[in-house]
């Protein structure tokens, strides 16, 4: 393990203080991969991407899984699943493949009422489905197969469509990418790209971004509807301070995420004009290498 150090990377008055329980990716860590491990603090709380977590949050969208939190009730849980049924079988250890025609029913009301499905009635006379997909991931044999679908549907479902939007616009930085990639795996497909037109729409662009409306305008203007659309949902009101993660990192002008970006930080602090509630997240600090540490003792800001 190759540990990072915030006095050494950034400075304590950069990074807010002394850290613990540090974590290393590897010194090849794309800035992709920093994207993924913020996203990562805001769905679990931690950096590390969650393969194995699962429980029923009660959000009437049935199951919450993995480390994007698929949804049993929304479209894409069943696609980690099929995906894991063409690796391996059955009788090969796959304990997922069970909850395949539970799982067709369910997609199938939610894609015909268009309406998120928070019945676990049928996948839990099948088996315990919190308890198989942590297996899933936690066994040995299965790891590699069962991790490697989840990763492929993040990129079919929420990375490539997310880039799609920042190549249509002319956005090009690793930030303004991590943050599109969060709406969309926060807000789902539609959500995310209904969130940029919106960006759009407001800033009056019309094609690309250029010298008039510079990305960093744009980035503003979409943390700014995001954190609106966050606060006035009763789901997602609690988490109004993933908006404000990047809006630190774009005041500091992290735009490449070539230094440090952590989350200890409050949207009532970066917009103190309105009223905003605490998400409770812990602080994290994550490096450009993907490592990343517990920031402790320290007060947070949005600089």
């Amino acid at each position: 393990m190759v540990a990072w150090g915030c006095i050494a990377a950034c400075g304590l008055a950069a990074c807010g203080g002394g850290q613990t329980a540090v974590k290393d990716a590897g010194a090849t860590a794309s800035p992709e991969r920093v994207g993924r491990e913020l996203t990562s603090i805001w769905e679990n709380d931690t950096p590390e991407l969650a393969y194995a977590y699962s429980e029923n949050i009660h959000d009437g969208r049935g199951y919450t899984s993995g480390y994007v939190g698929f949804c049993t009730g929304t479209g894409d849980a069943i696609h980690v699943v099929a995906c894991y049924d063409k690796r391996r079988s059955e009788a090969d250890g796959n304990r997922m493949a069970k909850y395949m025609p539970a799982l067709a029913a369910i997609d199938a009301v939610f894609q015909s009422t268009g309406q998120d499905q928070g019945d676990t009635s049928k996948l839990d006379a099948v088996g315990d489905w919190v308890k198989d997909w942590a297996a899933s991931e936690n066994t040995a044999a299965t790891r590699e197969d069962f991790a490697a679908c989840q990763d492929q549907i993040v990129t079919l479902l929420y990375d490539q469509p997310s880039v799609q939007a920042a190549q249509d616009r002319g956005l090009g930085t690793a930030l303004t990418r991590a943050a599109l990639y969060d709406a969309w795996i926060n807000q789902g497909g539609q959500g995310g790209a209904d969130l940029a037109t919106q960006t759009d729409s407001a800033l009056g662009l019309v094609g690309k971004v250029g010298s008039t409306i510079t990305e960093d305008a744009w980035l503003k203007k979409f943390l700014e509807l995001r954190l609106a659309v966050l606060a006035g949902d009763s789901t997602w009101k609690d988490s109004v301070d993933r908006a404000a993660g990047y809006e630190k990192a774009r005041r500091r002008g992290n735009f490449d995420l070539a230094q440090p970006v952590d989350s200890n930080v409050k949207a009532q602090t970066c917009w103190p004009m309105g009223t905003y509630l605490d998400s409770g997240y812990t602080p994290w600090a994550i490096a450009p290498d993907g490592s990343y540490a517990q920031i402790q003792n320290a007060a947070e800001g949005c600089q």
